[in-house]
């Protein structure tokens, strides 16, 4: 196909596309490297909020469409957004043009709650295009069916869609350009001097996705992983350095960011013998995942449990957790809805209990419901009203030491 380095691989979100003016700015941008004989391949994200005006436009129709229908709607914005850029750039004197889903037929597959690209089928169609100094933009978060329908990947899915090409052209570098110019050790809107992260590995950067970090797809992650491509996270408005997602990270920087996510529950089961056997197999079998399991005994015979699971998941997490209660026997279940969840994510957390309990004693005098260590992230679960002295304090503490 083509030669690691012969295809440079870019992908701008909504906010790059955000207006007129935005995407004859970005255009411009794109045009500069096409000139010096790149051969360039653009992914795209839909206007600005386009995509939540679609889904509100649907829901003036009926509040429960079709997914399939829902997936026609939404996907339309993409397509706006990648012909809008090949014109612009083809006013520029740039060989351009637009692909979507059926142009490059993206074959897409349901996994989970989302669609997954498995198949590029008309990939060498691509590959025939793109002559040095040519731009291929495509149309980022979608799919089709085995069957011909449109499908979309979730949010953030148009970064799924440019590993997926970079990936088949051969490439291992991946741009993402956005209105962050990188991952930053906590989010610069809640702590004024988080810092730039210059390196992170696929798992850091994973769990911090999973976490409350919306920057990069977790999907994109992992495909990137799958084939060690490195994403550069970059600013679509500036010429800066950003960070790269890549195989290596840097063991140097224990913990690379705090993250913050509104989107848990936890359930606290009281007064009962450790859950048994059973409790763990059923736990298996339900059809959700828990992002909590943490056990605390208050004496050799008795203590509580703490499952921790997403919010859309509480239609069959809650019931649950008062079945199994009642079933052995406890005391009494409180249900923490208001919560807020910090993790701390970095290598050097990893099978590290000292370190975790260092930073433990950071967050002093405010008492977690939840504090978990798992691998290479520590989570603190805290009243709302306290998340930003806490994320303070642990900031303070790991990245601006005294």
């Amino acid at each position: 196909m083509f030669a690691n380095g012969d295809v440079l691989v870019q992908k701008f979100g909504g906010s790059s596309m955000g207006s007129v003016e935005r995407i004859a700015r970005v255009a411009d941008r794109i045009a500069a490297r096409a000139a010096r004989g790149n051969r360039m391949v653009v992914v795209v994200s839909a206007m600005g909020d386009t995509t939540d005006d679609l889904i509100e436009l649907m829901n003036r129709v009926t509040p429960v469409p079709e997914r399939r229908e829902l997936d026609n709607v939404m996907a339309t914005g993409e397509m706006v957004s990648a012909s809008l850029m090949a014109s612009a750039l083809n006013k520029l004197g740039i060989r351009s043009r637009s692909y979507n889903a059926f142009n490059l037929h993206l074959l897409s597959e349901l996994q989970g709650d989302d669609y997954n690209i498995v198949q590029v089928g008309r990939r060498n169609n691509l590959a025939r295009f793109l002559e040095p100094g040519s731009v291929a933009v495509v149309a980022g978060f979608q799919g089709i069916t085995a069957d011909g329908d449109l499908t979309t990947l979730g949010r953030g899915g148009s970064d799924l869609t440019a590993v997926i090409l970079a990936r088949e052209l051969g490439q291992k570098v991946c741009e993402k350009y956005t209105d962050e110019d990188g991952i930053y050790t906590a989010d610069p809107r809640i702590i004024s001097d988080a810092r730039k992260v210059w390196q992170l590995n696929y798992d850091e950067m994973l769990t911090l996705a999973a976490f409350g970090n919306g920057i990069l797809h977790p999907r994109a992650v992992s495909s990137a992983r799958d084939c060690e491509i490195r994403i550069h996270v970059r600013s679509s408005f500036s010429q800066a350095e950003g960070s790269v997602v890549g195989p290596d990270g840097d063991d140097q920087v224990p913990v690379k960011s705090i993250t913050c996510d509104n989107r848990f529950i936890y359930t606290r089961i009281h007064g009962l013998a450790k859950p048994d056997e059973r409790f763990m197999r059923e736990l298996a079998e339900q059809p959700f995942v828990p992002v909590t399991l943490q056990w605390k005994a208050y004496n050799e015979h008795q203590g509580s449990f703490r499952i921790g699971f997403r919010r859309t998941d509480a239609f069959f997490a809650i019931p649950f957790c008062w079945e199994q209660a009642h079933r052995l026997g406890a005391e009494e279940v409180d249900c923490f809805a208001n919560l807020s969840t910090l993790s701390l994510v970095g290598c050097g957390l990893n099978n590290n209990p000292e370190l975790a309990a260092t930073f433990c004693g950071c967050l002093d005098p405010i008492i977690p419901v939840v504090e978990q260590h798992e691998r290479i992230r520590l989570s603190f679960a805290v009243e709302k009203n306290q998340l930003k002295s806490a994320m303070e304090s642990l900031h303070q503490a790991i990245f601006l030491p005294v």
